[in-house]
This record gives C-alpha cells, sequence and structure tokens, in this order.
C-alpha cells in the first residue's frame, strides 16, 4: 500500500499493526527524551498525505471534559462507537464517555444493515453519535420509528446537515423524547470546538451552537455581514502538524490561536454559524480530504482538478474514458463519493491558474 509506505517511510515507526500483511520497518529507535505527543492523526482523510496533527493527552482530556460539561453527559451514559476511532470524532465519542465514567460498544456494523438498529435495543445505547451520511441512512431505513426505548440522544458533526433532512427527523426524535445535538469540531482542536443543546435546534437550524466550556470562538477580520475566518483557543487545541519523525517534540504548548479554515459568524446570543471553507478541503462523508492531494494522485487517471461537491468531490477530465468507481478505488473512498464530469479543456485565470470557482459553478450545474 503505497500510503502505509509512505507514513512508514517519515515516520520510521517500532512497528505496523492491523494491517493483513505489515511491511517490514526501519525502527528509529527511541526518542533522546519524552515525546509531548499521544497521538498523531492525519488531517487528509485517506490520501495517503503524511501530514499529522500532534495532539497531547492532557489536551484530549481537557477537549473530553468539555464535551461532558456540554452535553450533560453521566455515567448512565452508553455510545455506540460506530465511526473510526482515526477520525477526531468518533476517538472523542469514546475518550468522553470513558472520562465520564459511561460505557461504549464498539461496533463495526453499517447503518445500512438491519444488525445495526438490533444492537442499538440489545446494548441499551442511550447515545447515537452521526454524520451527516449516516443520518441520512437513519431516515432511509426508518430508524427512527424503530423501537429503540433506551436512545436518548443523537449528536452529528463531521459536516452540514440538510435543512430538510433536519426538519424530517425533528418530529420522530421529538415524538420519542430523543434529544438531537449539532456540533462542530477539527482534528485539530482534539475534537469538539460547539454544540447546539437539543432545546435550541429547531428554532436554530443551522447553527453549530455555542462554544463548549473553556473554548473561545472569535471572527477575525469579519465582513459587514459580520463573516469571517472563524478562529480557536483552547486546551484541546493541536501542538501543530507533523510531516515526519522530526517534526515529533518540535513544541510542547498547544497553539493559542487555531485558524480552522472555515469561514462564519457568531449571532447576537454567542451560537456560531459557518457559511463555508476557506481552503481547498472537502468533507467525504464528515472525513476531510485535501483536494489538492486528491488531484495530485488521481493524475495519472485522467483527472484534471477536483472540488468539493457536497458530501463528495466532482472531478474534472478531458477524456470520457475515466470510471467514477476507479477513481474511488484508488483514493480508497467510499462508493458515490466521486463523480466525474467530461470537459473540453479545464478553465484558467488570466494568470494560468485553474479557475476554481468556474468549476464549483460547473459542478452546481
Amino acid at each position: 500500500d503505497e500510503r502505509l509506505t509512505t507514513w512508514r517511510d517519515g515516520y520510521l515507526p517500532e512497528a505496523v499493526l492491523g494491517f493483513d500483511t505489515s511491511p517490514d520497518v526501519s525502527w528509529a529507535g527511541p526518542p533522546a527524551a519524552p515525546l509531548p505527543e499521544s497521538v498523531l492523526i492525519p488531517t487528509s482523510g485517506s490520501t495517503g498525505s503524511p501530514k499529522f496533527v500532534r495532539l497531547c493527552e492532557s489536551g484530549l482530556a481537557a477537549n473530553a471534559a468539555q464535551i461532558i460539561a456540554g452535553t450533560r453527559m453521566g455515567e448512565g451514559d452508553r455510545a455506540l462507537v460506530h465511526l473510526p476511532l482515526y477520525f477526531s470524532y468518533g476517538l472523542s465519542v469514546l475518550t468522553s464517555h470513558l472520562l465520564a465514567g459511561a460505557s461504549v460498544v464498539l461496533s463495526t456494523v453499517s447503518a445500512t444493515r438491519p444488525q445495526f438498529a438490533e444492537q442499538l435495543a440489545e446494548y441499551s445505547i442511550t447515545c447515537l453519535p452521526s454524520v451527516p451520511f449516516s443520518l441520512e441512512m437513519y431516515r432511509r431505513t426508518r430508524l427512527f420509528t424503530r423501537d429503540l426505548p433506551d436512545l436518548r440522544s443523537v449528536t452529528t458533526s463531521g459536516g452540514p446537515v440538510p435543512p430538510g433532512l433536519i426538519t424530517e427527523i425533528a418530529p420522530l426524535l421529538q415524538a420519542r423524547g430523543i434529544g438531537f445535538w449539532a456540533m462542530y469540531g477539527q482534528t485539530e482542536a482534539s475534537g469538539r470546538i460547539s454544540v447546539l443543546p437539543p432545546e435550541e435546534f429547531r428554532s436554530a437550524i443551522g447553527s453549530v451552537g455555542y462554544p463548549l466550556p473553556g473554548v473561545r470562538v472569535w471572527i477575525q477580520e469579519p465582513d459587514t455581514n459580520g463573516v469571517g475566518e472563524v478562529h480557536v483557543s483552547g486546551p484541546g487545541n493541536m501542538l501543530g502538524y507533523a510531516t515526519s519523525r522530526a517534526d515529533l517534540g518540535a513544541t510542547d504548548q498547544p497553539l493559542a490561536d487555531l485558524d480552522t479554515g472555515d469561514a462564519g459568524r457568531l449571532d447576537a446570543g454567542g451560537r456560531l454559524w459557518l457559511t463555508g471553507r476557506r481552503k481547498r478541503i472537502a468533507k467525504i462523508y464528515g472525513a476531510r480530504v485535501s483536494l489538492d492531494d486528491v488531484e495530485a494522485q488521481l493524475a495519472e487517471h485522467g483527472v484534471r482538478a477536483a472540488v468539493a461537491d457536497g458530501d463528495g468531490i466532482t472531478v474534472f477530465t478531458e477524456t470520457d474514458s475515466v470510471s467514477a468507481r476507479d477513481l474511488e478505488r484508488a483514493m480508497g473512498f467510499p462508493a458515490r463519493s466521486i463523480r466525474v464530469l467530461n470537459i473540453q479543456a479545464v478553465p484558467r485565470t488570466p494568470s494560468g491558474k485553474i479557475d476554481y470557482g468556474r468549476l464549483t459553478e460547473l459542478a452546481g450545474g
């Protein structure tokens, strides 16, 4: 696996675990001094980029405590951890519940399978973490019409939820006394940043809520509508990025000012509303992916450019012989996450750069 080789060669680990065939390793030996990092999480999903977020134990613990306080979590809760643990949201579900003295059930069952609902009932699950794609699966499978007497909360993060989907599932949740918690987070902040409590989600559809206790959110360089760069400060902020073993231990303090790369505004009540990404990052069903990495890795397949498109990506080619499924397999992406558009020539700006604004219009049209 080329991605695994890139990571192995960049970080020289002692061992590589969790794969059917473990590659040979060239361990660089133990560090001269203890490293401040506890976890390295990739920033670009499955694109193979060697760039990782450096997180420390104290930051992860602080963010877990903030989530507990912000979501009223207690010892009686039990979460279904079905999101990957290399996904910061999935990891934060695990750490927050364990710190609260609650319990978790680890699952690899897809939300599309009948066994998914069965395990919710069998294990008396009280909290169901979700991303927008899984919420859509719950709707299609009519999950919230099932008899789930113990389910008390549904949380969502990893991207914007379509308002139409929220308004459709809201009555079902409300009728069963199930709270819906809209959340916002980033790997660079150890997981969660803000949360909208259930009692407000129908009156503030689209908001990602209030900063968690101990987290400060501010808008830098706002325009006349109050929309600007979303910045975050808190104990869960990352130590920085790493692209190789040489970057480990470079700093041992969290960033005082995390530029999230998102644009948004704060309303008069202090709730955060996101308006979009400022950088070339897409989300594949909740997982952040660098569009530049996608273009570089799919160039040999005839892809000339890529833009974000909802919960997927639209790629542009100048040949009609490119298969979307072949591209998804090449990237390790889920089915139906890539759409292929064939155009005569990729539009460019006067300076010769790819005109991504025009491509985004073409993808939307």
